[in-house]
């Protein structure tokens, strides 16, 4: 018996980058939890953009939110990884300094920040994906020390970007997964959606065979394969395809609408 149900958003709920989502997903997941299964929004997403997404149903669910770093019920914390100053701060140093072509920005549980409020990706994370950012003069020099992510960003190749320079000197110091064609999020070490599913199956004591999670891309991974069901909708990444015990049909089909009506 299914227990907790775990999915990304981008590119598996909807198009990347969007606030549209099918309101029949509200419906049916709101059944589910009905039945007593918990169901987490588990995205790259920070809070506020997950709540706003599933505003109708948004005080039900539980939310793994900045790629795995933070778990939290709408009321509080459960969980947060926090990356150490030298890592972040080193890694915003180097984008500004050696990768022109890039941006990046921080997170913290409930905001992010970055310099330049007038730049492409400052104005889609604060227009399409709902979130919380806000302008810093120097971000390598901002006060925050609850920073849990940084992320890289290039408008349509930011893992090609980040391959000769950015990944082999951060990938033993942080968690790196690409995120789509757009961004590359650095984690801390250790944190990921599958090390999050992990803490929720402890805590709400759930098995992986209790589990099924949905996925798209790398940094889903983990996730598929901490659940005893796990799809990959088919317009996910071969790596991920692989990954997953089973697929569904693309998100612009809402193949994972499909699968969790199969719950009920």
């Amino acid at each position: 018996m299914i227990k907790l149900i775990a999915t990304d958003v981008d590119g598996t709920l909807v198009k990347d980058g969007t606030m549209q989502i099918d309101p029949e997903y509200m419906t049916v997941i709101k059944e589910l939890v009905q039945k007593g299964i918990i169901f987490a929004v588990c995205s790259g997403r920070q809070f506020i953009s997950e709540r706003k997404l599933f505003a109708p149903i948004k005080d039900q669910l539980l939310y793994i939110t900045d790629g795995g770093t933070v778990v939290r019920t709408p009321q509080e914390i459960l969980m947060v990884h926090t990356m150490p100053r030298d890592v972040w701060s080193g890694m915003c140093r180097m984008v500004q300094e050696q990768m022109p072509h890039c941006d990046c920005f921080v997170a913290t549980p409930d905001y992010c920040l970055a310099e330049d409020a007038g730049s492409r990706m400052f104005h889609w994370l604060r227009d399409s994906y709902g979130y919380d950012i806000r302008e810093a003069e120097r971000l390598s020099d901002i006060p925050e020390q609850d920073i849990i992510k940084f992320t890289v960003y290039h408008k349509s190749a930011c893992e090609e970007m980040c391959a000769p320079l950015f990944t082999p000197a951060w990938k033993d110091k942080a968690q790196l997964a690409a995120a789509g064609k757009e961004w590359m999020d650095c984690n801390p070490l250790g944190a990921n959606k599958g090390t999050a599913i992990e803490f929720v199956q402890k805590h709400f004591g759930i098995s992986p065979e209790e589990t099924c999670t949905f996925g798209d891309n790398l940094n889903d991974i983990e996730m598929l394969q901490n659940a005893g069901r796990s799809y990959a909708v088919a317009n996910a990444r071969a790596e991920v395809i692989a990954a997953a015990k089973d697929t569904c049909a693309p998100y612009w089909e809402n193949g994972v609408l499909q699968i969790l009506k199969t719950f009920l």
